[in-house]
């Protein structure tokens, strides 16, 4: 039998909201010497997906990421160049969620 209830739950289950406060692994010193122990991510919106498609084939995929990450968070790329890879696996997985749609892992 069809259980529309578990069928909505299977779906959400890798929801992310939007905005979103990523708490860092380690924390990062900002361009001011202030401590960021948190990152305030948001949807992208298609002007914003446009923009990294066109920077991608202009300077690469990292730096395009990086670039839209700034943007959104309000640090500087300076900043974002000292986060550790665990955190921008985080971030990238925030960000996939939107770009490439939820996965579910039961």
């Amino acid at each position: 039998m069809f259980d529309e209830e578990n069928q909505n739950q299977d779906t959400n289950l890798n929801e992310y909201p939007t905005p979103y406060d990523y708490t860092l692994i380690v924390p990062l010193v900002g361009s001011s010497g202030e401590s960021i122990t948190t990152i305030n991510l948001q949807e992208p919106v298609i002007s914003e997906i446009e923009m990294m498609a066109e920077n991608t084939k202009k300077f690469g995929s990292m730096k395009a990421f990086k670039n839209m990450l700034a943007n959104h968070t309000k640090l500087d790329v300076a900043t974002i160049n000292k986060m550790g890879a665990r955190d921008l696996n985080g971030i990238q997985k925030y960000y996939d969620y939107f770009l490439e749609g939820p996965t579910n892992t039961k």
